[in-house]
């Protein structure tokens, strides 16, 4: 017994000793011209996160900040013994209010931040093709029949019917992003599953296309409907680029970190 009572005051020693040595070389680190430097230069590198903006039922994602890890900056920096704004390491700074805690709530905006837009699409072949041929990101809603593996647009389970079975299509792939495009039918199984909950800000149809381009906006989720035709589909992209916006896919436009 007094073995175990020997070892463990050995324990303790070392214990003591590294805590004591850990505090000291903190102390050293702290006092150090390199760390004063990056703690005066931090403030013009860090990030605010933006909290998301929540109203009704509603909600816009916010962003999440970023703020400079002063030890780990120094251990980049100290063998150059300089400031270097290169070698800085950043902590992710979450926002106060966050999408992740309100799941509950419906996304008709992305944050404007980003100068992005979404665009949403069902079964316009057409269209479809055209996108994939010119690079545009699009996002297609899609059920057991029309889920293609080998497809590279995102894709959103938009099956009633058979959901769980293009959720494990999706999840196989590795391709779920865990989001719902809502309508009457679908949204209680979406709140659920824990989906993130989507709803177009403005749908383009056969005769509405004037209307469109004058609402697009920075965080825009546009849907396109299947009688849209490929002239003004690319009427609808050319606005979007003149506006200086870029079109991205969905879940690009509703996360909160800053891409």
């Amino acid at each position: 017994m007094k073995y175990v009572f020997k070892y463990l005051g050995i324990m303790a020693l070392l214990i003591f000793a590294f805590y004591e040595t850990n505090k000291l070389s903190n102390i050293v680190i702290n006092k150090s011209d390199l760390v004063t430097l990056i703690n005066e230069n931090s403030k013009d590198y860090n990030v605010d996160a933006v909290s998301a903006v929540i109203e009704d039922d509603y909600i816009i994602p916010g962003l999440n900040g970023y703020a400079v890890n002063v030890l780990k900056s120094y251990n980049n920096m100290r063998y150059l013994d300089t400031f270097n704004s290169y070698y800085l390491e950043y902590d992710k700074v979450l926002p106060n209010i966050s999408l992740e805690n309100n799941k509950d709530k419906i996304i008709k905006y992305g944050n404007q931040g980003k100068k992005s837009v979404a665009l949403i699409v069902k079964d316009n072949l057409e269209i479809i093709n055209y996108a994939k041929e010119k690079l545009i990101k699009i996002n297609r809603l899609v059920d057991h029949n029309t889920y293609d593996i080998n497809e590279d647009y995102e894709q959103i389970n938009n099956d009633y019917e058979e959901y769980k079975k293009v959720e494990m299509m999706l999840n196989n792939s590795n391709k779920n992003k865990n989001i719902c495009y809502i309508s009457n039918n679908i949204i209680d199984i979406c709140k659920k599953a824990n989906k993130y909950l989507v709803e177009s800000s403005v749908a383009l149809n056969n005769y509405n296309l004037s209307s469109v381009k004058d609402n697009i906006i920075s965080g825009s989720i546009i849907f396109i409907n299947d009688n849209v035709s490929l002239t003004d589909f690319k009427i609808l992209v050319r606005q979007i680029y003149y506006q200086d916006l870029e079109i991205v896919y969905l879940s690009e436009l509703i996360t909160e970190e800053r891409i």
